[in-house]
């Protein structure tokens, strides 16, 4: 009982929704190093394992605008968690392991969608537990999440790969469904819908949503294009596999350890200098790659291209957050999971590909990418975002307090 007490006291909805995220991420990231293995154990060939990965991506984005405007319309908590127990079901389809690759391969695909359905949801659940001058911090706090479970997941995925390979995604299936129990203390915060009727809502048409999904576009392209091209990159450099892994948990860690103060920068600074000087910091180091050879210098702009990331996901998020009508949050969050998976999808297909014509062509795609992303952020967010009137009427829940784990 006291135990209990002590977990309840003075947490936020916010602390309860992330620490489900941090959970349930965990588990997703433990399929990293599997899935391959996995499709070719099946007698899967390349195209097979290239299907199998950007399968699911690939529904992710074409589920994400119409998951949004589910979201607004029926509620975040049931989106939130219903998209979440399916997720974890399927997992646990595959990790039994029946049937032929073909069905595996649906199954995956259905993952995708519940995926989809889930991102829009949980973005604007925590746009609606943040105060309107804190978006970019709490955004901060998601990504910090995320950089969690990528330091533990491929790590206990890879474990309990020794027993049989399913069992990452059985790992997966049960982290999903145990952050499904944080999640579940989250009340459900979309806003009442007015009887009146409204316009449709075009997303589109709001510079304070399009300009940053273009932003995203260009973020989910060159991080796409390091999960294909990376590994690739390092071994012909000569570095192990075991050093492979370590360079991308090394690359977590700036953003874990800097997301809080990231995000209050963020909040404090103009995101229309703050985004593009740290996109064009991003593209420097991409292009710089190719002509890097010692280990200890490419961990080095490594991490600079860490601290430059740590604003860019949570300022643009913050952005569509602030620009979005409260009915209608779910909807401009899914149009920007729409572009970042969208990039996502045409990083690792198109430039993970183009790494066989020559080694320097993705990163320096990316970095026109990055650049072109700097230049519409440059011109096109707000300077200012006129909040929802409604917004003051609202009680913001608790902020996080100083040494809360996330």
């Amino acid at each position: 009982m006291r135990v209990r007490l002590w977990l309840s006291r003075g947490r936020s909805p916010a602390f309860w929704l992330l620490a489900g995220q941090v959970i349930m991420f965990t588990g997703i990231a433990a399929l990293f190093p599997v899935a391959p293995l996995y499709v070719a154990r099946h007698g899967g060939g390349s195209a097979a394992v290239a299907l199998f990965i950007a399968g699911p991506l690939l529904a992710n984005t074409l589920v994400q605008v119409p998951a949004g405007r589910l979201v607004d319309r029926v509620g975040r908590r049931p989106v939130l968690l219903g998209s979440r127990l399916a997720y974890g079901a399927l997992s646990l389809a595959l990790f039994a392991d029946i049937g032929p690759l073909w069905l595996l391969a649906v199954l995956r695909m259905l993952q995708g969608v519940a995926s989809g359905a889930y991102v829009p949801a949980l973005l604007a659940s925590l746009t609606d537990l943040s105060e309107p001058g804190r978006r970019g911090e709490r955004f901060s706090q998601m990504q910090a999440c995320e950089m969690v479970g990528l330091l533990l997941g491929p790590a206990l995925g890879g474990a309990a790969a020794l027993w049989r390979d399913s069992a990452a995604f059985g790992v997966s299936g049960i982290a999903v469904l145990l952050g499904l129990l944080p999640m579940s203390r989250v009340a459900e915060t979309r806003a009442p819908r007015e009887a009146v009727a409204r316009a449709p809502f075009r997303w589109w048409r709001i510079r304070g949503i399009l300009v940053p999904a273009a932003g995203l576009l260009a973020i989910g392209t060159v991080f796409s294009m390091y999960d294909v091209v990376w590994p690739q990159y390092l071994s012909a450099r000569g570095n192990s596999a075991f050093v492979i892994g370590l360079s991308i948990s090394l690359f977590a860690v700036p953003i874990l350890l800097l997301a809080r103060r990231g995000g209050r920068i963020a909040d404090r600074v103009d995101r229309r200098r703050l985004v593009p000087a740290a996109m064009l910091a991003t593209a420097a180091c991409a292009a710089s790659y190719p002509f890097l050879r010692p280990l200890s210098v490419i961990l080095t702009v490594g991490t600079l291209e860490a601290v430059a990331f740590v604003f860019l996901e949570p300022s643009l998020y913050a952005v569509i957050g602030d620009s979005a009508p409260e009915d209608s949050r779910g909807a401009a969050m899914g149009a920007g999971g729409f572009f970042q998976f969208g990039g996502s999808a045409f990083g690792a297909a198109v430039l993970g590909a183009l790494y066989g014509f020559g080694e320097g062509i993705p990163f320096w795609g990316a970095s026109v990418m990055l650049m072109l992303g700097a230049l519409v952020c440059a011109v096109g967010l707000p300077r200012r975002v006129a909040l929802p009137l409604a917004a003051a009427d609202v009680p913001v829940p608790l902020p996080m307090r100083e040494g809360e784990p996330v």
